[in-house]
């Protein structure tokens, strides 16, 4: 079996903690997250990975969602965490990789609005909509509204 992952999802005023990488030639916005160590449980997971891209520590408050990554043999984890209200996030580092290999660009919060909707689709699958203030704004949505890319 492939490593399973673990994520936080981490809201503060309507805004989601993100991680930024640079890979491939293209950047991309997602959860802090990373595999599951052999002696942890996927709740520790979520927050040593947050400690580490982070650079904050927090509590889990709930499960959201487990699901199965495309190999359908590994699973990712997902879990609502609470940090403190003074916590200020900065860009971590992915512990497994050299420093010419980071991929880390940064930290920051951001609205629904202000995420790329490519990676706002994880954040569905991840368990984004058992979170009140998150369902209450995607339920004000207008329906006429198409916004997936048109084809060329």
């Amino acid at each position: 079996m492939k490593r399973n992952r673990s994520q936080a999802v981490v809201c503060r005023n309507g805004k989601l903690l993100l991680v930024e990488h640079r890979m491939k030639g293209r950047d991309f916005f997602n959860l802090p997250g990373g595999g599951i160590e052999e002696d942890e449980t996927p709740a520790e997971a979520a927050l040593r990975e947050l400690s580490e891209e982070a650079g904050v520590e927090g509590r889990v408050i709930r499960p959201l969602a487990i699901e199965y990554k495309p190999d359908l043999e590994s699973r990712i984890f997902t879990f609502l965490v609470e940090i403190p209200e003074d916590a200020v996030p900065q860009k971590g580092t992915d512990p497994e990789l050299s420093e010419e290999e980071q991929t880390i660009v940064g930290v920051s919060w951001f609205s629904l609005r202000e995420i790329p909707e490519r990676d706002r689709a994880y954040l569905f699958g991840a368990g984004l909509m058992r979170i009140p203030e998150f369902h209450d704004e995607v339920l004000k949505w207008p329906d006429d509204v198409i916004s997936y890319p048109m084809e060329p």
